[in-house]
């Protein structure tokens, strides 16, 4: 595959030892031949082996290691490059140390009435331990019974959650969590294992795991008013009662989503050359 020396080369750590490779960087020009992707009808699906390379790959199901690049062409998961290959499961585990240590704090956003003591007379609308709008993403977070502290690295406002990594502790829930700089605090309602928190909820009867709002996040029925704060008489859905939910962890996420990117489509090997002497025509029009 001669003309692939035309190809910009982008570094990657096979092993993940450290030490690097020049790979020909096909994905700038994989677009635009898309429609030829999706017409194509001669191919199989593989199940990769655990840690296996595309190098390796190509070589097991065509004798050549040179066809790898089919496999990010056809893929549209893999369009990313290499960083959307499945990894190995020892790999995946260390990914998960690092990426999901600490703990993911929710809260519980409940809906209450309050009189304004200005021009509106009527009760109107607020929500206590609501994160929207607040905390600093980068400031110290500390558990005021517990004295935990980390730093608070995202919040996941849907999910009434604030992620705290790099952690000292271990934060228990019911306690206030006080933010160092932004000075907010709330109550927490429920503390994970980041690893081990929703990433999202479905009904525990739907087998399709169609994900779906808690209604401990937005609470349901909530009294509707108007802009002046009145009652209109309607009520809001919100979410569906945690009673007849449960949820994908971020750890089944990962591990779900890694093995679905393990079974891959390929070019069946009595038409890969001509697949890529029609790429090679379309990237040359």
């Amino acid at each position: 595959m001669a003309y692939f020396k035309q190809f910009p080369k982008v570094e990657y750590d096979f092993e993940r030892n450290g030490i690097v490779q020049n790979m020909v960087d096909i994905f700038r020009h994989v677009k635009p031949l898309q429609d030829f992707v999706d017409n194509f009808s001669g191919y199989r699906f593989y199940n990769i082996i655990n840690g296996e390379r595309p190098d390796i790959v190509s070589s097991r199901l065509y004798g050549n290691q040179d066809f790898y690049w089919t496999f990010f062409v056809i893929n549209e998961y893999l369009h990313d490059g290499y960083r959307s290959w499945p990894v190995s499961q020892e790999a995946l585990l260390k990914f998960m140390e690092v990426e999901y240590n600490g703990f993911a704090i929710e809260t519980n956003p409940s809906t209450i009435d309050r009189t304004s003591d200005g021009l509106i007379e009527s009760p109107i609308t607020s929500h206590r331990n609501s994160l929207a709008g607040r905390f600093k993403v980068g400031e110290t977070i500390t558990g005021g019974t517990t004295g935990a502290t980390g730093t608070l690295t995202r919040k996941i406002t849907d999910l009434s959650q604030l992620i705290v990594q790099n952690t000292t502790g271990t934060f228990v829930a019911p306690e206030l969590v006080i933010g160092s700089t932004s000075t907010d605090s709330v109550s927490s309602f429920r503390v994970y294992r980041y690893a081990d928190a929703p990433y999202f909820y479905h009904k525990k009867t739907d087998v399709s795991r169609r994900p779906v709002t808690n209604s401990t996040h937005i609470p349901t029925n909530v009294p509707a008013r108007n802009d002046l704060g009145a009652l209109t008489g309607e009520t809001v859905s919100g979410g569906v009662p945690d009673a007849d939910l449960t949820f994908v962890s971020n750890r089944t996420h990962e591990f779900e989503k890694n093995e679905q990117r393990s079974r891959m489509r390929y070019v069946d090997p009595n038409y890969v050359g001509q697949f890529a002497d029609k790429f090679k025509r379309l990237l040359n029009a």
